[in-house]
């Protein structure tokens, strides 16, 4: 069995398959999550596994790669079959754990340098939310694993159940090695992090949800199954994270056919992380502020957390960042006359380029999309994709980029005066309609120019300029 896994794991690294090999990532942390009663109980489980995987191999494959849905599917079905083909008694119910434990194993035997060298990469062109965020967890980890270690210690002395040297968390899971006792990986609570960490850093990362269709099952016979649709959480928070390559989304399916979605953060990249701790953004008095940021929220009142405002708060969130890509790319002569689509999330080394272009001389235009406010950080971020298109793609064309935000700072200005690279910004039209030229969205009843495609309000029109 060894021999085999090991072989297939080579053959994905020696074609540089690196979407490929963080399926396999994905696929063993959620194995490891999913036990061997929960997955072996009944089929149905392994129905809803098979199910859960597509949904977070298609986030992190997404978030870090770019791939779209069906080259997804693509290559996960792909990685399934020859990986049940090449060793078919692979995660057999007297093998599980074993197995499950081998391939994690050989993984990271195998790939934790290529692993890093893409973080190390990735980390160059990092924006200063990637750094706030990495920031965010090498402080916090350490925190919560001497916390870990406490709660053990204290439900031992009270004779409650012994967990060993880490107890659980609410927000915060060690798993380790059963044999030597090593830490693995680290579980975290997205939501709860995320909260912590826009008000420590004062960000507005958000929540989002994935759709995904599911067959009602019919008791009897009469009714055939109706199509209904299932909700899944993500928070950006991870998204950041799986971008950089410090972590990944899996899923856990309990024996009562639940499934939930994970984040988890191998120790492995934590520990090579811990270099960079002394030199990311901060926040003084960081464990002061995260207890009060705790306090605050147990003292608060539930009426405060209204549904009815986080959903119109999320709903609407959620429709400026999917039209303002997708109107972008169906009206692109509103940007410039001439343009030519050739990809969005354009896969790239150094991360997907939101939309990749062509102009009317056949030179090449990379555009960047920023939901809220730009400010001189988008420069970095830009000129990463720029390089990156002009040493693979270019050839003898030009490369310019633009960059198209709601709103930007003088700092923007100058960073674009400051670079080397023709940068242009492109503004989402914010000015207040004249009487001459108004219109109103027939959604909700604001005001907007008559040229607007998309209302600035509730996202059923709006407009670039």
């Amino acid at each position: 069995m060894k021999e085999k896994i090991e072989k297939f794991v080579d053959n994905v690294i020696k074609k540089n398959d690196f979407e490929l090999l963080d399926i396999l990532w994905t696929f063993s942390y959620s194995t490891q999550e999913t036990s061997k009663s929960g997955y072996w109980y009944k089929s149905s489980i392994r129905d809803t596994f098979k199910k859960g995987l597509r949904i977070v191999c298609k986030r992190n494959l997404t978030k870090k790669h770019g791939l779209n849905s069906s080259r997804i599917t693509e290559k996960l079905g792909v990685s399934m079959r020859t990986l049940h083909n090449t060793i078919p008694n692979f995660l057999s119910y007297d093998s599980y754990d074993e197995d499950v434990l081998l391939l994690r194993n050989i993984l990271t035997d195998k790939s934790y340098k290529l692993l890093l060298q893409t973080i190390e990469v990735n980390l160059q062109g990092a924006s200063n939310i990637d750094k706030k965020n990495l920031s965010f967890i090498l402080n916090l980890i350490p925190v919560r694993i001497q916390d870990s270690i406490k709660k053990a210690e204290v439900d031992r002395q009270k004779g409650g159940y012994d967990w060993g040297k880490y107890a659980p968390l609410s927000d915060f899971n060690i798993k380790t090695d059963e044999e030597t006792g090593d830490i693995v990986y680290f579980t975290i609570d997205p939501k709860e992090w995320t909260y912590i960490f826009n008000l420590l850093f004062d960000e507005e990362l958000k929540e989002y949800r994935s759709r995904t269709k599911s067959p009602k099952r019919s008791v009897g016979f009469i009714f055939p199954p109706l199509e209904q649709h299932e909700e899944y959480s993500f928070w950006e928070f991870g998204d950041e994270l799986v971008k950089i390559g410090i972590g990944y989304w899996v899923l856990y399916v309990s024996a009562s056919d639940n499934l939930e979605m994970k984040f988890i953060i191998p120790n492995f990249i934590y520990e090579d992380l811990k270099i960079y701790k002394e030199h990311l953004p901060i926040v003084d008095n960081f464990i002061d502020g995260i207890d009060e940021i705790k306090k605050e929220k147990e003292t608060k009142k539930v009426e405060e957390w209204g549904l009815e405002e986080f959903e119109e708060t999320e709903a609407v969130s959620e429709v400026l960042e999917s039209e303002i890509e997708a109107s972008t790319i169906s009206n692109l002569e509103v940007l410039e006359e001439g343009l030519e689509l050739i990809g969005k999330q354009y896969p790239a080394s150094v991360g997907p380029i939101d939309i990749l272009c062509r102009d009317k001389d056949g030179n090449f235009v990379v555009i960047e999309l920023k939901r809220g406010k730009g400010t001189h950080e988008v420069i970095g971020q830009i000129q990463k994709y720029m390089a990156w298109v002009i040493e693979n793609l270019a050839k003898d064309k030009q490369v310019r980029g633009i960059i198209v935000v709601r709103e930007y700072d003088k700092g923007l200005e100058y960073a674009i005066k400051g670079s080397k690279f023709s940068i242009a910004i492109k503004k989402f039209g914010q000015e207040p309609p004249t009487e001459e030229n108004i219109k109103y969205c027939n959604r909700c009843g604001k005001p907007n120019r008559k040229s607007a495609k998309y209302c600035i309000k509730c996202g059923q029109e709006f407009w670039m300029e």
